[in-house]
């Protein structure tokens, strides 16, 4: 049996430390320059920065820890928010109900 998951928005479900919020900030110049630039930052995971899939690889992998350590007997591969689960007698229910 196989279990294929894609997770949606993987990037945009994973917080981000209130701390490293400068790290993932820009700014936005008004568009008649009449205001000041305006000042934002990420509460999550952004896409298109350098150490973001990095980032998502290690989050899904720890999130998999449990289902690997309770059912070792299957085949569990992992790339960014893509998951495949193989293995005789796969209770997809009971996995699904596991992550967390």
């Amino acid at each position: 049996d196989i279990l294929v998951i894609d997770l949606k928005d993987c990037f945009f479900t994973i917080p981000l430390h209130e701390k490293d919020a400068k790290w993932f900030a820009f700014s936005v110049p008004s568009t008649n320059k009449a205001q000041p630039m305006q000042r934002y930052h990420w509460t999550v995971l952004p896409q298109g920065m350098k150490n973001s899939p990095t980032m998502c690889q290690i989050y899904v992998n720890w999130a998999l820890q449990p289902v690997r350590k309770k059912w070792p007997q299957y085949l569990i591969y992992h790339y960014m928010d893509d998951i495949l689960i193989a293995g005789e007698q796969l209770d997809q229910e009971k996995i699904i109900k596991e992550l967390p």
